[in-house]
């Protein structure tokens, strides 16, 4: 559950300050709320992940669709690619891989600041 809030938070601030911001400001949403929420390594990722990636790739898909595919369709041609939509899946995972690896740097970075307790022999 707390997986599934993370997305949706990261995902609702990515989509309202990338039109104002440049796209690496966006990475600063995953690392702010893997920041401020506990969570494991992968799971940090996997939040940052799903939450930019599904962002991106929903404004590239709008995009395509707002200019009837003719971008996308021309830059398939150079890039020798047989579907335009490689290029929107494209644009979710740089932005997805972007995102959890700012989603893990801040979990990093919260670690820095937290105590751990040490284990003892019968603990």
């Amino acid at each position: 559950m707390k997986l599934i809030i993370r997305i949706i938070c990261i995902g609702a601030i990515t989509y309202f300050i990338s039109p104002f911001t440049g796209w690496w400001l966006c990475m600063f949403a995953s690392f702010a709320v893997s920041f401020a929420a506990p969570s494991s390594g992968l799971n940090a990722f996997i939040s940052g992940f799903l939450g930019v990636g599904l962002v991106w790739m929903g404004h590239a898909w709008t995009l395509d669709v707002e200019n009837a595919s003719s971008f996308s369709s021309k830059i398939s041609e150079i890039m020798s690619l047989k579907d335009p939509l490689i290029l929107v899946l494209a644009s979710g995972a740089i932005g997805g891989v972007a995102g959890g690896f700012s989603s893990i740097t801040g979990k990093s970075f919260k670690n820095l600041f937290t105590r751990t307790k040490n284990k003892g022999l019968y603990n």
